[in-house]
């Protein structure tokens, strides 16, 4: 599992459009916003795969402006052998 945490800067004009947008994705969890259109978001996705995609597809919707990683942590699932995690 991965848990990632994004600040997302939008187009203060599509603020309310970049909201809808980031809260239709799967995994995509939005925390805070401003009138200024600085959003903090998280991301939990199953691997790193999932995550640069949906971290991609959130820097190309329309009205953002730019995307910063600020955090990620990784957890390998429970029941995954120890041989396959190192």
């Amino acid at each position: 599992m991965n848990i990632s945490g994004i600040i997302v800067h939008a187009d203060p004009k599509k603020l309310e459009n970049v909201r809808t947008q980031l809260e239709s994705i799967p995994g995509v969890e939005i925390h805070a916003a401003t009138e200024l259109g600085k959003l903090v978001v998280t991301l939990d996705k199953a691997d790193d795969r999932e995550t640069t995609d949906t971290y991609e597809q959130i820097s190309r919707l329309p009205g953002v402006l730019s995307t910063a990683m600020v955090y990620h942590h990784f957890e390998p699932e429970e029941n995954t052998p120890a041989a396959q995690i190192g």
